[in-house]
C-alpha cells in the first residue's frame, strides 16, 4: 500500500533537482500555496529512488538532467515501480521531442524551467487535485526574492 501522506496527513511531494539552490527555491515557492504537502528533496536519481521507496510521494518534480541519470528514463522506471506516482519533468531544454519522450515515459507534464513562475503552481494543482491556497502575486514575489 502506498504511503502518500505522513503522520500529519500531509501529501509527500518529491523535488528531484541536482542544483541545491533551485531545489530550495522550488520548495519555498510551493510551500505557501500547498501547505498540506510535505516537500522532500533528492539531488540525484539514486536518492530519488530511495525517497520514492520510503515515502511514495503523490508527485515527483523531476529534473531532466541529473548527474547519475536521465530524468525521463528515471520517470519511466518510477512509473513501473510505483504506477500511482505522478511525475512532472522540468528542464531548460525546449523541444517537442523532449515533451514526447517525457509523456511516453509516463510523465503527466513537461515544464520548461524558464516558465516555472507561471506554469508550476497550476501544474502541481492539476496533478495533485489540490487547489493552491495563496495569491499568485505573493508566490511570484517569493520566487523573485529567492
Amino acid at each position: 500500500m502506498a504511503n502518500t501522506t505522513d503522520s500529519r496527513g500531509q501529501k509527500a511531494v518529491l523535488i528531484v533537482e541536482d542544483q541545491a539552490l533551485l531545489r530550495q527555491t522550488l520548495r519555498d515557492f510551493l510551500q505557501d500555496p500547498f501547505p498540506d504537502c510535505n516537500f522532500l528533496e533528492a539531488a540525484d536519481g539514486a536518492s530519488a529512488l530511495q525517497a520514492c521507496n520510503a515515502c511514495r510521494p503523490v508527485l515527483v518534480l523531476m529534473d531532466k538532467c541529473l548527474p547519475d541519470a536521465d530524468g525521463i528514463e528515471l520517470t519511466a522506471r518510477l512509473k513501473i515501480l510505483y504506477p500511482a506516482i505522478q511525475v512532472i519533468v522540468i528542464s531548460y531544454m525546449r523541444g517537442e521531442v523532449y515533451v514526447q519522450r517525457a509523456l511516453a515515459a509516463g510523465a503527466c507534464a513537461y515544464l520548461v524551467k524558464d516558465n516555472l513562475v507561471t506554469d508550476l503552481i497550476p501544474a502541481v494543482a492539476a496533478t495533485t487535485g489540490m487547489p493552491p491556497e495563496m495569491n499568485l502575486v505573493r508566490a511570484v514575489d517569493n520566487w523573485s526574492s529567492a
